[in-house]
């Protein structure tokens, strides 16, 4: 059976640098493209969610996020199946200002892989560097690795804390968090 692989972008898969907002700024982390290759060949489907907040700030649009995800796509070796995202923020305009369902810590992207890409939630892994990566999965039948790649991890692990939440696995890296899963 095939199972699901959410994945995080920024401080996961590219190196966490602020607003990706061209394809020049992609920097994949180390071995992240072999990682990935793995969980393929471990009959795992693997999805992008992401939260995009830099369109409803006006810093990019929807034309530069797709450029980026190309770049992204093809330093992976079209091993993505899917990349979902959300263009929304609080305090945005652009036409994406406001409160939604879609935004991290929301589980709103995890609903419309299911709903849009048929992918079930039993069985699937969310790996993320955030709390609000892993916070998403809440009350979901998935199993979520925190990795520390990305943003500082005494912040990120505090918060989840706060929120009475434990990833179920924690590793340095995407690399540790494939080894993890896969000997599970």
């Amino acid at each position: 059976m095939t199972r699901t692989v959410f994945l995080d972008r920024d401080g996961t898969l590219n190196a966490e640098v602020g607003f990706v907002r061209s394809p020049a700024q992609v920097q994949v982390l180390p071995g992240v493209r072999e990682a990935l290759h793995r969980l393929v060949r471990a009959d795992c489907r693997l999805i992008v969610v992401t939260n995009q907040s830099g369109i409803a700030r006006g810093l990019y649009g929807e034309v530069d996020l797709a450029r980026v995800h190309a770049q992204l796509h093809a330093e992976l070796d079209e091993l993505p199946w899917a990349y979902l995202h959300c263009p929304h923020h609080p305090e945005g305009d652009h036409g994406y200002g406001g409160a939604c369902e879609c935004r991290k810590p929301g589980a709103g992207l995890l609903h419309q892989a299911r709903e849009l890409l048929g992918v079930p939630f039993e069985g699937a892994a969310l790996i993320g560097d955030s709390a609000r990566d892993l916070l998403m999965a809440r009350g979901l039948p998935i199993t979520t690795i925190y990795v520390h790649s990305g943003k500082p991890a005494p912040q990120e692990l505090a918060t989840m804390q706060a929120a009475a939440f434990a990833p179920d696995h924690e590793a340095a890296d995407l690399p540790a968090a494939v080894d993890w899963l896969l000997r599970r």
